[in-house]
Protein backbone atom coordinates (compact mmCIF):
# COMPACT_ATOMS: atom_id res chain seq x y z
CA UNK A 1 0.00 0.00 0.00
CA UNK A 2 2.77 2.42 0.68
CA UNK A 3 4.66 1.65 -2.48
CA UNK A 4 1.41 2.51 -4.51
CA UNK A 5 1.25 5.81 -2.51
CA UNK A 6 5.02 6.52 -3.42
CA UNK A 7 4.49 5.63 -7.03
CA UNK A 8 1.34 7.57 -7.06
CA UNK A 9 2.44 10.45 -5.34
CA UNK A 10 6.09 10.32 -7.33
CA UNK A 11 3.53 10.04 -10.55
CA UNK A 12 1.83 13.14 -9.37
CA UNK A 13 4.84 14.98 -9.09
CA UNK A 14 6.66 14.22 -12.52
CA UNK A 15 2.94 15.20 -14.16
CA UNK A 16 3.35 18.56 -12.61
CA UNK A 17 7.22 18.62 -13.25
CA UNK A 18 6.41 17.95 -17.04
CA UNK A 19 3.89 20.68 -17.17
CA UNK A 20 6.12 23.35 -15.43
CA UNK A 21 8.86 22.30 -17.60
CA UNK A 22 6.44 22.54 -20.68
CA UNK A 23 5.48 26.41 -19.97
CA UNK A 24 8.78 27.49 -18.70
CA UNK A 25 10.01 25.38 -22.26
CA UNK A 26 7.27 27.25 -24.07
CA UNK A 27 8.54 30.92 -22.32
CA UNK A 28 11.81 29.96 -23.40
CA UNK A 29 11.04 29.07 -27.22
CA UNK A 30 9.15 32.67 -27.72
CA UNK A 31 12.27 34.24 -26.13
CA UNK A 32 14.29 32.46 -28.28
CA UNK A 33 12.90 32.82 -30.94
CA UNK A 34 12.37 36.93 -30.12
CA UNK A 35 16.33 37.47 -29.24
CA UNK A 36 17.59 35.08 -32.13
CA UNK A 37 15.97 36.79 -35.31
CA UNK A 38 16.64 40.66 -33.67
CA UNK A 39 20.21 39.60 -34.25
CA UNK A 40 21.01 37.94 -30.61
CA UNK A 41 24.51 35.61 -31.27
CA UNK A 42 24.05 31.80 -29.90
CA UNK A 43 25.30 32.86 -26.38
CA UNK A 44 23.43 36.14 -26.28
CA UNK A 45 20.05 34.21 -26.83
CA UNK A 46 20.83 31.17 -24.71
CA UNK A 47 21.69 33.09 -21.90
CA UNK A 48 18.63 35.19 -21.95
CA UNK A 49 16.42 32.28 -22.95
CA UNK A 50 18.15 30.75 -19.89
CA UNK A 51 17.06 33.54 -17.54
CA UNK A 52 13.52 33.72 -19.09
CA UNK A 53 12.82 29.81 -18.84
CA UNK A 54 14.55 29.53 -14.96
CA UNK A 55 12.69 31.61 -13.46
CA UNK A 56 9.00 30.09 -13.98
CA UNK A 57 10.74 26.74 -13.94
CA UNK A 58 12.05 28.09 -10.12
CA UNK A 59 8.47 29.03 -9.68
CA UNK A 60 6.27 26.03 -11.15
CA UNK A 61 8.63 23.42 -9.44
CA UNK A 62 9.20 25.15 -6.01
CA UNK A 63 5.57 26.38 -5.69
CA UNK A 64 3.52 23.98 -7.60
CA UNK A 65 5.27 20.67 -7.68
CA UNK A 66 7.14 20.07 -4.64
CA UNK A 67 4.65 22.62 -2.88
CA UNK A 68 6.81 24.56 -0.76
CA UNK A 69 4.90 27.30 0.49
CA UNK A 70 6.74 29.09 3.00
CA UNK A 71 9.74 31.12 3.05
CA UNK A 72 11.98 28.76 4.63
CA UNK A 73 14.47 26.90 2.47
CA UNK A 74 13.64 29.30 0.04
CA UNK A 75 17.21 30.88 -0.55
CA UNK A 76 18.70 27.34 -0.04
CA UNK A 77 16.19 25.56 -2.48
CA UNK A 78 17.06 28.89 -5.33
CA UNK A 79 20.83 28.64 -4.58
CA UNK A 80 20.77 24.85 -5.43
CA UNK A 81 17.85 25.21 -8.22
CA UNK A 82 19.95 27.33 -9.85
CA UNK A 83 23.48 25.32 -9.74
CA UNK A 84 21.57 22.62 -11.44
CA UNK A 85 20.20 25.22 -14.08
CA UNK A 86 23.14 26.69 -14.80
CA UNK A 87 24.85 23.50 -15.22
CA UNK A 88 22.31 22.27 -17.41
CA UNK A 89 22.14 26.07 -19.46
CA UNK A 90 25.73 25.82 -19.99
CA UNK A 91 25.69 22.30 -21.79
CA UNK A 92 22.61 23.65 -24.10
CA UNK A 93 25.01 26.60 -24.71
CA UNK A 94 27.64 24.61 -25.65
CA UNK A 95 25.69 22.46 -28.09
CA UNK A 96 23.83 25.47 -29.57
CA UNK A 97 26.91 27.33 -30.03
CA UNK A 98 28.42 24.23 -31.69
CA UNK A 99 25.54 23.75 -33.95
CA UNK A 100 25.82 27.27 -35.24
CA UNK A 101 29.61 26.94 -35.74
CA UNK A 102 29.50 23.70 -37.57
CA UNK A 103 26.00 23.80 -39.46
CA UNK A 104 26.39 23.80 -43.12
CA UNK A 105 26.52 27.13 -44.63
CA UNK A 106 24.40 27.09 -47.75
CA UNK A 107 21.15 29.16 -49.00
CA UNK A 108 19.01 26.47 -48.23
CA UNK A 109 20.20 26.37 -44.65
CA UNK A 110 20.06 29.78 -43.65
CA UNK A 111 16.43 30.66 -43.49
CA UNK A 112 16.34 27.29 -41.32
CA UNK A 113 19.73 28.27 -39.08
CA UNK A 114 17.56 29.62 -36.44
CA UNK A 115 15.40 26.25 -36.31
CA UNK A 116 18.45 24.10 -36.23
CA UNK A 117 20.08 25.76 -33.42
CA UNK A 118 16.67 26.08 -31.29
CA UNK A 119 16.28 22.35 -31.92
CA UNK A 120 19.76 21.61 -30.61
CA UNK A 121 19.55 23.71 -27.90
CA UNK A 122 16.25 22.60 -26.49
CA UNK A 123 17.03 18.66 -27.80
CA UNK A 124 20.09 19.30 -24.93
CA UNK A 125 17.59 19.90 -22.17
CA UNK A 126 15.58 16.83 -23.33
CA UNK A 127 17.97 14.73 -22.79
CA UNK A 128 18.77 15.77 -19.33
CA UNK A 129 15.00 16.25 -18.42
CA UNK A 130 15.17 13.02 -16.28
CA UNK A 131 18.05 13.31 -15.04
CA UNK A 132 17.26 17.09 -13.36
CA UNK A 133 14.09 15.23 -12.28
CA UNK A 134 15.60 12.84 -10.15
CA UNK A 135 18.32 15.44 -8.53
CA UNK A 136 15.27 17.87 -8.13
CA UNK A 137 13.12 15.26 -6.27
CA UNK A 138 16.86 14.28 -4.42
CA UNK A 139 18.37 17.09 -3.97
CA UNK A 140 17.33 20.37 -4.40
CA UNK A 141 13.83 19.98 -3.29
CA UNK A 142 14.41 16.76 -0.94
CA UNK A 143 12.44 17.22 2.39
CA UNK A 144 15.42 17.70 5.25
CA UNK A 145 15.46 17.06 8.71
CA UNK A 146 13.65 19.75 11.11
CA UNK A 147 12.49 22.10 8.11
CA UNK A 148 9.38 23.71 8.59
CA UNK A 149 8.10 23.15 5.41
CA UNK A 150 6.27 19.75 4.57
CA UNK A 151 4.43 18.26 1.86
CA UNK A 152 0.52 18.45 2.10
CA UNK A 153 0.97 14.47 2.41
CA UNK A 154 3.43 14.56 5.68
CA UNK A 155 0.45 17.23 7.10
CA UNK A 156 -2.43 15.52 6.47
CA UNK A 157 -0.80 12.23 7.95
CA UNK A 158 0.39 13.84 10.97
CA UNK A 159 -2.89 15.52 11.69
CA UNK A 160 -5.13 12.48 11.04
CA UNK A 161 -7.03 11.37 14.06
Amino acid sequence: MLIRRVRRVHLVRFARYAAGSLLASATSAVVFWVVFHLGGGPVLTSVTTFLAGAVVNFSANRFWTWQRRVRAGLSGDAFRFAVLAVVTATAATAVARATNLYAPRSAVLADHLAVVVEASYFATYATLFLVKFVLLDRVVFASRPGRRDRSRAQVEKTTRV
